[in-house]
């Protein structure tokens, strides 16, 4: 699910039982601030209700094929196509996140938009309109030794930092208190993979981080109040972790979560 990356952000409109082995990669994590490093491009999708159905159809078909034969063709290391599972006017319908090994590489990507913006068809953008594309780099992931794409349920929430704090206070916040609880979700077999993305520059829009959380299934997700409970209690008995918790100290302001499916090449 989730590739090597730290954060950078560019807002342009455009017209789109047994146990588990974790893979735990705080890597290449703040790849850009060293220097040309690997890159992720999120683009969103906003459509009409009416034309919901139709445009998922399309994606399920063409659409997710199309960007198939992209990554065959080297255009990009990886990518992820989400679809909402409700609708929700004020958010995104769909989100595409294209994974690139190197930053310049994202210069065959540009090269697609100047023909299909978004990545979509003429029939595509009859359906259905590119929004935002904004590029992010992986700062933290996770992820368990086995997944079920198929059944897997996306989690998709978008934080602002509070005012006052930076990336490093953020950062430090984050190692401390919140990747011990995702990979203990993980541990807890509710998680099947997370990742992390952080904004590389010092405006917010559209967020300073993103998190993904791939839940293993529907009963994952069921369970997240009371995984997330029985993880943070064990944690308590970490005293480093505890004096965070404890501090009651705001680092990040959530946005509106949004539920998504994967959709998969067939």
């Amino acid at each position: 699910m989730m590739r090597r990356r730290q954060a950078g952000h560019v807002v342009l409109r455009v017209l789109g039982g047994a146990a588990i082995v974790l893979v735990l990669a705080p890597v290449a994590a703040y790849a850009q601030e060293k220097g040309e490093g690997p890159a992720t491009l999120f683009l969103s999708y906003k459509c009409d209700p009416a034309k919901r159905t139709a445009f998922r159809s399309y994606m399920a078909g063409p659409g997710v094929a199309q960007f198939e034969k992209w990554k065959g063709e080297g255009n990009f290391k990886d990518y992820l196509v989400l679809f909402s599972s409700y609708v929700n006017r004020r958010e995104l319908d769909m989100l595409v996140r294209l994974d690139f090994a190197n930053y310049v590489d994202t210069e065959k990507w540009k090269a697609i938009e100047r023909k299909m913006p978004g990545g979509l068809s003429a029939e595509a953008l009859a359906l259905c309109s590119p929004d935002y594309a904004y590029l992010a780099d992986l700062t933290w992931e996770g992820m368990s030794a086995t997944r079920n794409l198929a059944k897997a349920v996306y989690l998709y929430i978008p934080y602002h930092f509070e005012k006052g704090i930076g990336k490093p206070e953020y950062k430090k916040y984050f190692e401390t208190y919140v990747k011990p609880q995702n990979d203990g979700w993980i541990t807890e077999k509710a998680l099947s993979g997370w990742g992390v993305y952080l904004n590389q520059h010092n405006t917010g829009a559209p967020w300073d981080a993103l998190f993904l959380y791939e839940y293993a299934d529907p009963a994952g997700l069921a369970r997240r109040d009371t995984v997330k409970g029985g993880v943070r209690a064990r944690l308590r008995n970490d005293p480093e972790w505890k004096a965070v918790s404890d501090s009651k100290q705001s680092y990040r302001i959530e946005d509106q979560v949004v539920v998504m499916d994967p959709i998969l090449p067939r």
